[in-house]
């Protein structure tokens, strides 16, 4: 076995491989994407696009598509940590703690196949891009799929963390609905922190001269109103970590972003390496109480 700091790479590609293939033989992921995909982008995109014709410059459905990415990524990785408690109902983690498999490695390996998954998942609504006239560069979108990744690592390794204290599907199927809500509602996915919504007549103008509008840091003409969320929710929002990882996001994929780069940078490619040792030690902790 090849081992280096510690890791076992060979379980990890093991563990990652079976997170590979539970997830191809699920159908009903890919269909939850696609669906969770139309309703909120299209549908509600669209619809309310209908109203609210733009925040900040950008269209609607410009807006919300990196918080349509966000919804599929929550829902993917935690489908994946839910697993944790298939694994120890049918015995395979019995296993595990007789086996020279370091918790680490067996603990990485589950939460990078969660990750592949959520990139997976979360490249769903980037498929509407063309559709939404944006111009995302390559290098942005390749940025885009990495913050994706990391996403996925930190949220997988949470939902890890939440069934190793858990018993039944059931617990973890109502405490999943709990999480992914208000993470995804307070995270600024659907309305910005603060700017101007509406601005009619500003997506009439040519795409060129709105670049240079928007260099002189003019993002609305006209018709527009600014908002401000109430402070109790601002505080919300700025101790969700969802909230940077999706500025960051939106920051790579429309140049747009409201929270300080920095925090954003930090938390996305910080908190993963973090959450992933806790869910290592929560998963072995939970092998030892069933001892």
């Amino acid at each position: 076995m090849a081992k280096i700091l510690g890791l076992d790479f060979d379980v990890i590609a093991i563990m990652w491989r079976r997170e590979m293939l539970r997830y191809l033989r699920d159908r009903s992921q890919i269909f939850g994407g696609i669906s969770r995909t139309i309703l909120w982008l299209v549908i509600l995109g669209f619809g309310l696009g209908a109203a609210l014709r733009e925040i900040e410059g950008y269209s609607y459905a410009q807006y919300i598509l990196p918080g349509v990415v966000t919804l599929n990524i929550l829902f993917s990785s935690l489908q994946c940590a839910v697993s944790l408690v298939w694994d120890r109902e049918v015995g395979l983690l019995r296993s595990v703690i007789v086996s020279p498999a370091p918790m680490l490695s067996v603990t990485l390996g589950k939460v990078l196949g969660g990750a592949t998954i959520a990139v997976i998942q979360g490249a769903i609504p980037l498929l509407f891009i063309p559709f939404l006239d944006m111009r995302v560069t390559p290098q942005g979108l390749a940025s885009a799929l990495v913050i994706m990744f990391f996403m996925g690592m930190s949220i997988t390794a949470g939902g890890i963390v939440i069934a190793s204290r858990l018993k039944t599907f059931e617990g973890f199927g109502s405490i999943s609905n709990g999480i992914i809500q208000p993470l995804y509602f307070l995270s600024g996915s659907i309305f910005p922190l603060r700017g101007v919504i509406g601005g009619v007549g500003f997506l009439d103008i040519p795409a060129h001269l709105r670049d240079e509008l928007r260099q002189l840091g003019i993002f609305a003409i006209g018709g527009g109103w600014l908002v401000q969320l109430p402070v109790w929710i601002q505080v919300l929002v700025y101790i969700n970590p969802v909230s940077y990882q999706l500025d960051l996001l939106r920051f790579v994929l429309l140049d747009f972003e409201q929270l300080p780069l920095w925090a954003d940078l930090t938390v996305t490619f910080g908190l993963a390496p973090i959450m992933t040792v806790w869910a290592a030690w929560s998963v072995k902790r939970m092998l030892r109480r069933r001892r």
